[in-house]
C-alpha cells in the first residue's frame, strides 16, 4: 500500500511566509499544499476527521503550554498529540513604506500582528488600522503607503522599505508544535505533557498521584487542575524525562486509580 501523503493545516492567523518557514524548522515532509483555515477551533475539526492532515499551533512555553490546547488534545477522539515543536525569531518588522522619508501618520497590519505587538507599538503614538489575518502581502503594503508605515513578517518587507528602529527589537520568540496521529519515535530525554484523572476523586487523591511522580525522580515543570464539575477534575502535567520512564509512570499510575494519557512528547 502506498503511503499516504501528508498535508499541513494551519489557521490563517500567520502570513504564508512564516508558516513556511516554520515548516522547514520542523524539518517537517508531505504535500507542498498548505490547508489554510479560519481559526485554531476549525484547526482541531479539521484533524479530527482528516487523517492526511497534520496541524501547526502555537504553543506558548513548552514547559507551560495554555489550557485551552491541552483541553483539546486530551478531548482528541483521533489521538492528536504534539510531537515535534520549533521556536522561530520573532517575525514582525515595522516599516516605512514607500519613500523612506515620508511622514508616518499610521501604521496598517493584520490582526495577529496587533495582537503580538500592540503592547510594543503603542507608546509610538501612532494610530491602527487592523486588517484580516488573511489579507494579502499586496493589499497590507498598499494601505502600508496611504499610512506611511506597516508591520510585516520579516520575508514580506520590501527591499526599499526603511525599518523603524527600536519598538520591535525585543519581541520574544514564537513557539509552534506539530500536532500529529504519529507516535513520536525519540530516543532522547524528551519534554512530556500528560493528563490523567482519576476514577474516584476524594482528599488526598492528587497528592498521592504526586508521589508517584516523586518515586521515579520526575520534577514538574507544570500543573493544572481543571475542573469537570463538582469534585471532579482533569489534571495535566509537564515534566522532562527519559521516554521509557513514561510507561513505568503510567504503570504506576493506573495501579493507583488514575487514567492517563501522553499529550505531547517531543525534544527541545
Amino acid at each position: 500500500m502506498t503511503p499516504t501523503t501528508l498535508s499541513l493545516a494551519h489557521p490563517s492567523v500567520d502570513p504564508p511566509t512564516l508558516i513556511d518557514r516554520t515548516r522547514q524548522a520542523l524539518g517537517w515532509s508531505g504535500s507542498e499544499f498548505l490547508v489554510g483555515l479560519r481559526g485554531y477551533d476549525e484547526l482541531m475539526e479539521t484533524l479530527e476527521v482528516a487523517s492526511d492532515v497534520e496541524g501547526l499551533a502555537r504553543i506558548g512555553d513548552p514547559t507551560s503550554p495554555p489550557v485551552r490546547l491541552l483541553r483539546a488534545l486530551n478531548a482528541s477522539g483521533a489521538g492528536l498529540s504534539v510531537g515535534r515543536v520549533a521556536t522561530l525569531d520573532a517575525p514582525w518588522r515595522w516599516a516605512r513604506i514607500g519613500e523612506g522619508t515620508a511622514e508616518i501618520t499610521g501604521v496598517a497590519l493584520r490582526q495577529q500582528a496587533y495582537a503580538d505587538v500592540v503592547g510594543a507599538l503603542g507608546r509610538a503614538g501612532v494610530s491602527f488600522r487592523v486588517l484580516p489575518d488573511d489579507t494579502t502581502t499586496e493589499a497590507l503594503l498598499d494601505l502600508g503607503r496611504t499610512l506611511g508605515s506597516a508591520v510585516l513578517d520579516v520575508d514580506e518587507v520590501p527591499a526599499d522599505a526603511v525599518l523603524v528602529p527600536g519598538y520591535l527589537d525585543d519581541q520574544p520568540p514564537l513557539t509552534y508544535g506539530l500536532l500529529t496521529r504519529r507516535a513520536p519515535e525519540l530516543a532522547e530525554d524528551v519534554v512530556v505533557w500528560l493528563s490523567m484523572q482519576p476514577e474516584r476523586e476524594s482528599a488526598g487523591t492528587l497528592m498521592a498521584a504526586l508521589q508517584r511522580f516523586s518515586d521515579l525522580g520526575l520534577n514538574l515543570d507544570f500543573l493544572h487542575s481543571d475542573p469537570l464539575g463538582p469534585d471532579v477534575h482533569s489534571f495535566y502535567l509537564g515534566f522532562r524525562t527519559d521516554p521509557a520512564r513514561v510507561d513505568d509512570l503510567q504503570a504506576s499510575l493506573r495501579e493507583g486509580g488514575f487514567t492517563s494519557r501522553v499529550l505531547a512528547a517531543f525534544a527541545l
